[in-house]
């Protein structure tokens, strides 16, 4: 009976804060044929660390700066944000606090120690 109650204590601590937190990612990129999505959040230490991915479509549009965007809901209890993105191949410093990475073994161990709270389905 003891463990039960001390499961069920614990269980209320984790969601005791947790609320849906809508999480977005904005980044300018060079043209229109660009988009960005959401692939993943992990709690990391006391971080929320979003994973994300640019790409550019085939095709063509405007040849002008554009901004992407993606955006996701997740529960979760307020936490600072850290942005990772994968595929900028553009050569200009980004306005975003983002940290632009060429694949995810760069931060695999990171991730493998925190908790995977959102993967994306496609």
């Amino acid at each position: 009976m003891k463990t039960l109650m001390a499961l069920l204590l614990s269980l209320s601590a984790i969601t005791v804060g947790a609320e849906e937190k809508q999480i977005e990612v904005r980044l300018k990129v060079p043209d229109a044929t660009w988009k960005i999505a959401v692939d993943s959040v992990h709690q990391v230490n006391r971080e929320l660390w979003v994973v994300s991915t640019v790409s550019q479509s085939d095709g063509m549009g405007a040849q002008v700066i554009s901004t992407v965007t993606a955006t996701v809901k997740i529960s979760v209890g307020d936490l600072p944000v850290k942005h990772f993105v994968i595929g900028k191949t553009w050569h200009w410093k980004n306005e975003e606090n983002y940290t632009f990475i060429k694949d995810l073994k760069q931060i695999e161990k990171d991730l493998a120690a925190g908790k995977a709270l959102y993967k994306s389905t496609k």
